[in-house]
């Protein structure tokens, strides 16, 4: 059977409409409402396999003297029932978490300005002044194990200068495993599960992967860019592919939105993975129209769209298996993996062959008119 070729329609341009508005709705409406998973807003993960499935506000009721916000996520797949609870981070262990880095810091600093008062004794030199810094970062050492310790336990401690950040440190992983015991206790007063399994992101470490997730996000857009333009030493073809990666993330970000699905480190992965797929058939796309010269325009863009959809089915069908698979065996993180890459494929399609292509063939049409 013969396929018409969309492009050789009189008003093509009017498949630009659909993706544009498809990206106006999902910065608009959409994206601004997207969850951030556990690694960049930070928190506790706790995963049960449980036989059945369980009262959701049972567990929440249980729980709300650890968090003020509970979430309860239920799965069921043929191979058993899974419950996601993510709490919010302790304050108090975010606070001595904080302090453990400084309190390392200042207890470093102040051993090397002793060290070095002691060798400028030796020399017989003056070391009123190294001394005097050295009880200066003593003290605020000394302040600031307080504080942590304050954070996490009220019972008082001796704080000296010289191992205050192993004491902290222990009293921090005491609060923690106490904390964590108490979660046990209480589910097991609600649910009865088979395995259990702690995943925890601090405040901290979180708003480190947040930064830097948007620089990479940031970069990847600015060197595939210049990577474009170098490749095709033209505005307006540089400008469609660079939007048609823009406008590949912007939508299935507002899917994940729309459906569910947080923002985490794997799923940005899977964002940053579509837009080396999204510049592949735009490329692709530009190259033949562009370049070759046997047939019409039109005849060009057709013959790279029949390619391209091959190339987005074979994403959708081996992403797909992995979702599949991944829901099958109750495997979260592979399942937002594959459901992300399913929905970009699927998005890549409507962008490339919608506005790329309808650019591209409008900008050579008044190219060649001129």
């Amino acid at each position: 059977m013969q396929l018409p070729n969309p492009y050789a329609w009189a008003n093509y341009k009017l498949l630009m409409i659909i993706p544009v508005i498809l990206i106006a709705a999902s910065i608009l409406f959409f994206i601004p409402h997207l969850q951030k998973g556990i690694d960049l807003k930070g928190g506790l993960l706790v995963t049960l396999q449980t036989d059945a499935p369980v009262d959701a506000a049972a567990v929440k009721a249980a729980l709300a003297q650890y968090s003020r916000n509970v979430e309860v996520r239920q799965f069921q797949s043929p191979a058993g029932n899974g419950v996601e609870v993510e709490l919010e981070n302790d304050a108090g262990l975010d606070a001595a978490e904080e302090k453990i880095g400084l309190v390392a810091g200042l207890e470093r600093e102040a051993q090397q300005a002793r060290l070095e008062a002691q060798y400028a004794k030796e020399r017989g030199d003056d070391a009123t002044a190294l001394e005097g810094k050295a009880d200066s970062l003593e003290k605020r050492t000394v302040e600031e194990a307080n504080a942590g310790l304050a954070a996490v336990s009220s019972a008082k401690r001796a704080v000296k200068a010289d191992g205050a950040t192993q004491l902290l440190q222990q009293e921090f992983e005491s609060r923690k495993a106490g904390l964590r015991a108490g979660i046990l206790a209480a589910l097991k007063k609600t649910t009865k599960f088979n395995s259990h399994s702690f995943r925890e992101v601090g405040s901290s470490l979180s708003r480190i992967f947040l930064a830097k997730t948007q620089e990479i996000v940031l970069y990847s857009f600015i060197l595939s860019a210049i990577v474009v333009l170098l490749v095709f030493r033209s505005l307006a073809p540089s400008v469609a592919v660079v939007f048609g990666a823009l406008g590949d993330v912007a939508i299935t970000a507002g899917v994940m939105a729309a459906v569910g699905i947080p923002l985490s480190l794997p799923t940005i992965a899977t964002l940053l993975m579509l837009i080396g797929f999204s510049l592949d058939t735009d490329i692709m796309l530009t190259m033949r129209v562009y370049r070759r010269r046997e047939g019409s325009r039109e005849q060009r863009a057709f013959d790279a769209l029949k390619t391209g959809s091959l190339m987005n089915l074979t994403t959708i069908g081996a992403f797909g298996a992995l979702l599949v698979i991944a829901t099958w065996l109750q495997i979260p993180t592979y399942s937002q993996i594959g459901a992300v890459a399913v929905i970009g494929g699927f998005v890549d399609f409507i962008v490339t062959w919608g506005f790329n292509a309808g650019f591209v063939l409008w900008r050579l049409e008044k190219e060649e008119n001129a």
